[in-house]
């Protein structure tokens, strides 16, 4: 390596706010002279995260794994590469004997899997998509008057989570609690003092209010909370799997995952995607003239040129070597999509936003994974974004960023784009509401 490539390598802190900003270029740097980066966490980072009640113990190591190819190897090999301590840079111990979906193996995740699936197929989010076009034109109504609003909490957010609530079954009196206690979860994943606070209040009453919810759904009484018989957490609750039935336990820690996981990725690729296409001029006109499969596939370019998740952590299960990088038994190693996504063995060009690139290439991004953890609510996420980015786009001509409050980048490990983005337009010009295609 040359000074200064050698020099990224020695310097790059997956978490520091300064690389957060761009890590772009710094994954474009790594991925020739670093592919599989070793990272010693900072002191001053292992005492915080570890102060942390809610994720378990924070290694003091850890592995990045940059190359298209190198990642589609970890996340197609579950028996080398395991879920069962999490997907973040801490040992987390199973909630209940033998995990709870993203935090576990087979034969306890596909058991669980099988029973949540059915209701994120793309034939489920079909019959969902007028409902999100319906929340989605509400909360535009709701702002079309102020003539300027922050993407992520005014309509990222609120869609999101009203989504994945009525998924669940959820009753809509409860949303404004379901965001709060989304945000929390989130937030304690960070570690700071305050957000583990938020979190020692919070996740315990978000657990109340299931265990509430469980109660009445076994007791037949559903129409007394509000629970919908056609949701999912009501399946949960009366599925059966070659005899056996999901504990509370298991259920609360799987809703407590789909609301949080409804919550972060799709909000923030809305805030992404926005940011992008009025930051791009050429590709906001062609994204305005498209067609519905030209729509798809700027979708499809988003996820891919900033995926929402920068990357989650495995656990190697055994020595292993990735790219001649020896990577030690029971080390934890971070699949990052957002690097895979960039690589130029896969992508052309791949630093260029496109949303006309070749429909071939955009089937190979990582945004949602690969493999037996890929993301069940991929499809439901997809839809989200078309519809949201296609209805804004739409309904307020004219809109752009706002100039003097500029777009703020998130700074958790795990996400990767904007957890701020202004924009205004005029409120004489915006457009009525009307359906569009479910497909």
């Amino acid at each position: 390596m040359t000074r200064a490539e050698d020099r990224q390598a020695v310097d790059y802190n997956p978490a520091s706010p300064s690389v957060k900003q761009d890590p772009a270029a710094w994954f474009a740097a790594l991925r020739e002279t670093d592919p599989v980066h070793h990272f010693r966490v900072p002191p001053e980072e292992l005492a915080l995260a570890s102060a942390n009640p809610f994720t378990g113990e924070m290694v003091d190591e850890y592995w990045s794994v940059l190359r298209h190819r190198d990642v589609t190897y970890m996340l197609q090999n579950p028996h080398i590469f395991s879920s069962a301590q999490g997907p973040a840079p801490q040992r987390m111990a199973p909630f209940v004997e033998g995990g709870v979906l993203i935090i576990a193996d087979d034969p306890a995740h596909i058991r669980q899997r099988r029973l949540v699936a059915k209701a994120f197929t793309p034939r489920s989010v079909e019959v969902l998509a007028p409902t999100i076009q319906r929340i989605v034109d509400e909360i535009i109504d709701e702002h079309a008057g102020l003539g300027s609003m922050e993407v992520l909490s005014a309509l990222g957010l609120p869609m999101a989570i009203r989504t994945i609530a009525g998924i669940l079954g959820l009753p809509e009196e409860r949303n404004e609690d379901f965001q709060r206690w989304g945000n929390a979860v989130v937030v304690t994943l960070s570690g700071d003092p305050e957000s583990v606070q938020i979190g020692a209040v919070e996740i315990p009453a978000l657990f109340a209010y299931v265990q509430s919810l469980i109660d009445a759904t076994r007791a037949g009484e559903l129409d007394s909370v509000g629970v919908s018989p056609q949701g999912v957490l009501a399946g949960l609750v009366l599925a059966e799997d070659d005899g056996n039935r999901l504990t509370d336990e298991e259920i609360r820690w799987i809703c407590l995952q789909l609301i949080t996981a409804g919550y972060e990725t799709t909000s923030t690729a809305t805030a992404n995607g926005v940011y992008l296409l009025l930051s791009h001029p050429e590709q906001r006109a062609l994204f305005e003239r498209t067609d519905e499969s030209g729509v798809k596939l700027a979708t499809e370019e988003i996820l891919r040129f900033m995926a929402p998740l920068e990357g989650l952590f495995r656990t190697a299960n055994h020595d292993v070597e990735i790219s001649g990088c020896p990577i030690p038994h029971n080390a934890k190693v971070r699949a990052v999509y957002a690097s895979a996504n960039r690589d130029p063995e896969v992508f052309t060009d791949p630093e260029s936003f496109r949303i006309d690139r070749d429909p071939s290439e955009l089937r190979a991004h990582l945004a949602f994974g690969i493999g037996a953890h890929n993301c069940m609510g991929a499809a439901l996420a997809r839809t989200e974004l078309r519809i949201v980015l296609e209805t804004l786009f739409r309904r307020l001509p004219g809109l752009e960023l706002d100039p003097p409050k500029p777009a703020v980048r998130q700074t958790s490990l795990l996400i990767n784009g904007y957890g701020e983005v202004h924009v205004r337009w005029d409120p004489a010009r915006v457009r009525p509401s009307s359906r569009i295609s479910s497909g």
